[in-house]
């Protein structure tokens, strides 16, 4: 079986939606499936160095062939990730496969890639990275409801199926009333080689709080620093640290420092920028807690990398793993908003126990290992080439 990812970027940059795609294809390889990743050499604002463009290469232990993104003055068209080229070769190669499994919805290249699948009969599945959630389609919402109307919804109808990460992004998508097939399949992690010592005692160092992410609206990093600040005046004792790992637009990311600046927070925070490999490592398994707060998450990727290295987790019931983590106890819920996650927090300044630690552990391992995923995602690879040969005119003859 011979498949095609297609997905606009894979800088780790574009975050965890760009970074699945590698471990997905690598796990799938695995499991005896041909597959590859075509792409650009987005990187947010810039190209990625030293990509070799064109021409099949190797990266991350996958087949990957990318093409220059066009990189107009326009923000806007340069995160539209415009590639003639990568048109190009779509059109002389994509029937030399036998699925095309596109990442990503209002961009370019999977937005040309489904239609040219359209076109040609390549049976595709739409990975919808949580744009088809109402918090996303509110963002730049005109653009949104004007790419619906001329193409993404024919695109979404025409697909095999619709892959959806977790149960709330699939019911989300569902006030779109889309006929299409659908299925849930969560991603997955690398489980680390070396699981630290379990500490059940905190003894007197600080609590460590983890905000590992895009600095990114959707993210609500502000709320979790002026929960903090209430928490603080509530708590001036309390003894506290929280890391700051990912970057974002310079602007943003200018107006967090500002913010954590004017509350008070400078001396018991510490950003990192973008973090990547064994520094990534090493802050998930050192914070006592990992924080995400966010408005909108159709998975939380990094939620689960946290869970991998038995760090619980503190997240919004709009993660969409949140219900996971909660009834297996491995982290808390909590309202996205400061009076509630101010208490929370400091109902976590004791640090987790080992059960909780533990619990962490043991989702990761039983629910999101990349071996028993792919081995799913080739199950439904194989139900969507089979309703093909059902549904085409030969068969319907017989």
């Amino acid at each position: 079986m011979r498949v095609l990812h297609l997905i606009p970027s894979i800088s780790p940059r574009r975050g965890g939606p760009s970074q699945a795609v590698l471990a997905m294809t690598s796990a799938l390889r695995h499991q005896g499936v041909e597959a590859s990743i075509l792409t650009t050499n987005d990187d947010g604002p810039d190209h990625l160095s030293g990509f070799p463009l064109g021409r099949w290469h190797e990266h991350a232990g996958v087949p990957v062939l990318a093409f220059a993104r066009w990189s107009p003055p326009l923000r806007v068209l340069r995160e539209f990730a415009v590639s003639p080229a990568l048109v190009s070769w779509l059109r002389s190669h994509l029937a030399d496969y036998d699925l095309l499994h596109v990442h990503a919805l209002f961009s370019f290249p999977s937005t040309v890639g489904m239609a040219l699948a359209r076109r040609r009969g390549v049976p595709y599945i739409v990975r919808t990275i949580g744009q088809l959630q109402h918090w996303s389609l509110r963002q730049s919402s005109c653009r949104k409801r004007l790419l619906l109307g001329l193409i993404e919804r024919r695109n979404l109808q025409g697909a095999s199926a619709l892959h959806f990460t977790s149960d709330a992004e699939r019911r989300e998508a569902a006030s779109l009333t889309l006929s299409t097939p659908s299925f849930v399949l969560p991603l997955g992690v690398e489980l680390p080689q070396v699981f630290g010592q379990l500490v059940s005692e905190r003894l007197d160092a600080p609590v460590r709080f983890l905000f590992l992410s895009r600095l990114h609206p959707k993210k609500q990093l502000p709320l979790l620093l002026q929960a903090l600040a209430l928490m603080r005046r509530r708590r001036p004792h309390a003894q506290w640290h929280l890391d700051i790992a990912g970057d974002g637009e310079p602007a943003y990311v200018a107006e967090l420092r500002r913010q954590a600046d004017q509350l008070g927070l400078t001396e018991q925070l510490q950003w990192h920028g973008f973090v990547a490999g064994q520094a990534k490592a090493e802050l998930l398994q050192k914070a006592d807690w990992f924080v995400l707060p966010s408005a909108a998450e159709n998975f939380g990727i990094a939620a689960i990398e946290a869970l991998a290295s038995g760090t619980p987790v503190i997240l919004t019931p709009e993660v969409g793993i949140a219900s996971q983590i909660g009834a297996a106890g491995a982290g808390r819920l909590v309202e996205g908003n400061v009076e509630a996650l101010a208490e929370c927090l400091m109902k976590s300044l004791m640090g987790p126990s080992v059960t909780m630690r533990q619990a962490a552990r043991r989702l990761a391992e039983t629910s999101f290992c990349w071996d028993a995923i792919a081995i799913e995602l080739k199950t439904a690879y194989a139900n969507s080439l089979n309703a093909v040969v059902e549904e085409s005119p030969a068969c319907r003859s017989f």
